[in-house]
């Protein structure tokens, strides 16, 4: 499912926005957006005119709105903590930064890019002032325009070079403006330092004063932090990006060439034409920087009061949400991989006992040859078979064998001690002989055969012992 995403960037002298359309194959770029901001009269009707006439141009009702601002109310602090936890890191800062403020920190918010660093946590602070913000935030609801994320253009930007060039490498990005460049210093896909500097005389920045104060930067970093940063490329962009240099080979700061960034518009989920005047230029890269920090979920600073986005809460308990994943799979994966095991194990039960039931119906009925369904085959044998011949009738009555057989098992216990040695079935009669351990037996074994329903009379014919002296013998005359 696609949506639009509106990165805006509110520079000193410029409004420029990019609306994007993204979804799971990439973003394409729809519609674009620049114009100055009148020099003359009130900054805030200046700023309002301006965002009337993106709205009227863009129409971005219902996109996510990721916000770009200058970096001329905010301030940046290196420090580190003794612990890890995020959420505990975002409380205690502001008592940290407390000290090293101008202002109270009551009037300012608070971000921080975090490395870990031998069991705690290296800190870039991002310090704003609160009304600054407000006043941004405000013009913008005046235009139902609601940015889930608020963070500095050239941060946006150096975030994305760093997306595009690999952590591995470090480097420089220089922010230009009218009055200072910010130089955001990269090492292992972190941001590890910002500083601020101003622009020489006359509207030109000195080389010289700039790669010093880099260097002695550096070193201070070095010494007080245990922060190495070895730029390989410097990257630069702004309305004055081109004092910098012509971003060939030839222009070099700090003994490594300097590039503009162009190169963002060739983002690899990104379709865009981009050889408008404005894009020629250089006055839509931070702006469509904005932009691809939320196609891409890049976690960053963020000034937003909107704490729920994606981004921060990503950035907050990525290592919870990592850790619980993980546990969530293991689990359904033990259940799949037991409730799997348990069916294996009952299907191969289930072949077992028919391969049984095959065996034991092909014993019982050799004259089979073709056994298709041995269970309903043999239930049918033994149907034919009771209706044929095991229940052999009598003449004149409606007993069977099976029927006398089955009142002897039933009446006569297994627990009695007789042995049963012939039995001649007649007409109105069964002639039972056998011999048990004594008398009283031979007339327990009468009384029970009494009680079955078969047997109108039982009669001792004979009991009597036998030479050993042992067991009795006896013939009983049952009346059917």
């Amino acid at each position: 499912m696609s949506h639009k995403v509106l990165g805006l960037e509110i520079s000193e002298t410029a409004i420029a926005a990019v609306l994007l359309d993204s979804g799971f194959k990439g973003c394409t770029l729809e519609n674009q957006f620049y114009a100055p901001i009148p020099a003359d009269g009130d900054e805030n009707e200046g700023l309002s005119k301006v965002l009337d006439s993106l709205m009227e141009s863009l129409k971005p009702t219902g996109a996510t709105c990721v916000l770009g601002i200058p970096t001329t109310f905010i301030s940046f602090r290196n420090l580190s903590v003794p612990f890890t936890d995020l959420k505990k890191i975002r409380q205690v800062l502001p008592f940290e930064l407390e000290p090293t403020l101008p202002m109270s920190v009551e009037s300012l918010v608070f971000d921080f890019e975090a490395v870990k660093q031998n069991g705690g946590q290296e800190l870039l602070a991002f310090v704003a002032e609160k009304e600054t913000l407000d006043r941004y935030l405000a013009l913008l609801e005046a235009v139902n325009l609601h940015p889930v994320i608020v963070t500095p253009s050239g941060y946006a930007a150096t975030r994305i070079m760093t997306r595009m060039a690999g952590p591995q490498n470090d480097y420089l990005f220089i922010d230009t403006s009218q009055t200072h460049h910010t130089v955001y210093a990269v090492s292992e896909g972190h941001v590890r330092m910002v500083r601020t500097l101003p622009v020489g005389a006359g509207g030109y920045p000195v080389m010289r004063s700039m790669e010093m104060a880099i260097k002695r930067t550096f070193t201070l970093l070095q010494e007080n932090m245990g922060i190495s940063v070895n730029p390989s490329t410097v990257y630069s962009m702004g309305s004055q990006y081109h004092l910098l240099g012509r971003g060939d080979e030839t222009s070099r700061l700090m003994g490594v060439s300097i590039k503009n960034i162009d190169a963002i518009r060739t983002f690899p989920r990104l379709t865009a034409k981009t050889d408008t005047p404005e894009w020629e230029a250089g006055h839509m890269d931070m702006a469509l920087s904005l932009a691809l920090m939320e196609t891409e979920t890049i976690s960053g600073i963020n000034f937003s009061t909107e704490r729920s986005t994606f981004q921060h809460f990503w950035g907050e308990h990525r290592k919870n949400i990592i850790v619980s994943t993980a546990l969530i799979i293991l689990v359904i994966a033990t259940v799949l991989t037991g409730q799997f095991m348990r069916l294996n194990a009952k299907e191969h039960r289930l072949t077992e006992l028919d391969q049984q039931i095959e065996t034991v119906f092909k014993s019982t009925f050799p004259d089979v040859t073709r056994v298709v369904d041995p269970l309903q085959q043999m239930q049918v044998k033994i149907k034919e078979a009771g209706e044929g011949g095991t229940g052999l009738s009598l003449s004149g009555t409606n007993a069977r064998v099976v029927d006398i057989l089955d009142a002897l098992s039933q009446k006569i216990p297994a627990s009695v001690d007789v042995m049963i040695n012939r039995m001649v079935v007649g007409k109105d009669n069964v002639m039972l002989s056998g011999n048990t351990k004594n008398f009283n037996t031979v007339d327990d074994i009468k009384g029970r055969l009494e009680s079955a329903d078969i047997f109108k009379s039982v009669t001792i014919s004979s009991a009597d012992l036998e030479k050993s002296g042992n067991r009795v013998r006896f013939k009983l005359k049952l009346d059917i």
